[in-house]
């Protein structure tokens, strides 16, 4: 029998959960894994694969340590679909895990409101400000944080925008901007924000494991994750893009009012699809997290970027196919 610790990991076929895997599978934890659909075969490989659907409950789970990736990230589905995959999703993670000693939580910094700071931890939030997704993820944590924690240890990371080879979320959406050679763009884009290489996450949590194992059981904490520095979005697109194209691509700015107001509509009519008001949002409004937290209590020092990223994103996206990546098609690789 393995001495090895167990960790288990959910989500192990999305974009966040198989980059866990793939970190921690050298580390010598003995690994089992959680997703929705048929592993493929390099997942097989290294740790023991169980499909099953999180919005059921799931049987029990002997880990040491549990790493909660699994969610419905949309920002057009119901309110009842996210409630079902975030919130009692994670109650059933953790039921099923209720021996675990430390278990991580992957939320989102959708659950702060829109703000021009940066920001942080601690601040208050109005619910009814949220967005659907946001809204989820947060009454997701506040259960979370209802649980008794004194002999085990929580950690709650709100990463922002998590991208890298494999993204299925934000690199579509910027792909989507192109038309003709041209990127055509939801006002200028003139904006600060937050974006979380994936290998920083995955160092996130590693460094969550490491503080639970230097003897700080009984805390339940929460941290922002992001690259050392914001960007300014219009930058983003226009160097991300134009990379990825193999040529400049002329900027295109268009009025930001009425694609505001056409975006609130088609939510109203239930017919927003990738353009809704939260997705306009998220490249036309500022939005920063302060990573001090972190730094001090975790010791936790980013050490990816966009740009320094650029040549490996724009090499994946013209391996698997631009058309595939734009279309965030199921089927894009695990072995990245």
């Amino acid at each position: 029998m393995s001495k090895k610790p167990r960790m288990f990991i959910t989500g192990a076929t999305g974009f966040v959960g198989a980059n866990l895997v793939r970190h921690f599978a050298t580390g010598g934890w003995e690994l089992s894994a959680q997703g929705r659909g048929s592993a493929p075969q390099p997942l097989m490989d290294l740790a023991q694969y169980m499909k099953a659907d999180i919005q059921k409950p799931l049987p029990p789970q002997a880990a040491t340590v549990v790493i909660h990736a699994a969610a419905l990230a949309s920002d057009t589905a119901s309110r009842e679909a996210l409630y079902q995959a975030n919130v009692m999703g994670t109650r059933h993670v953790l039921e099923a895990c209720r021996n675990c000693a430390c278990f991580i939580y992957i939320s989102s910094s959708s659950v702060y409101e829109t703000a021009d700071h940066a920001h942080i931890e601690t601040e208050n939030v109005d619910h009814q400000n949220l967005s659907p997704y946001g809204l989820s993820k947060r009454n997701a944590e506040d259960w979370l944080l209802e649980q008794d924690w004194s002999a085990r240890s929580l950690y709650i990371l709100r990463p922002r925008a998590v991208y890298g080879p494999g993204d299925r979320i934000l690199l579509p959406r910027l792909l989507r901007l192109v038309r003709a050679g041209r990127i055509f763009a939801p006002g200028e884009m003139r904006v600060s924000s937050s974006l979380t290489h994936v290998d920083n996450l995955c160092r996130a949590v590693e460094t969550c494991v490491t503080h639970w194992q230097s003897g700080t059981a009984g805390q339940a904490q929460t941290f922002n994750v992001a690259d050392a520095e914001p960007y300014e979005m219009r930058n983003v697109v226009q160097q991300l893009l134009s990379t990825i194209q193999g040529m400049e691509l002329p900027f295109n700015a268009l009025p930001l009012r009425p694609m505001e107001t056409l975006a609130y509509v088609l939510e109203r009519l239930k017919l927003a699809r990738q353009f809704s008001p939260y997705a306009l949002a998220a490249v036309s409004k500022n939005s920063t997290l302060d990573l001090q937290k972190s730094a001090q209590t975790l010791g936790f020092i980013p050490q990816r970027n966009l740009w320094e990223s650029l040549p490996e994103l724009a090499a994946w996206v013209q391996r698997v196919g631009v058309q595939r990546v734009k279309q965030a098609d199921p089927g894009l690789p695990w072995d990245i």
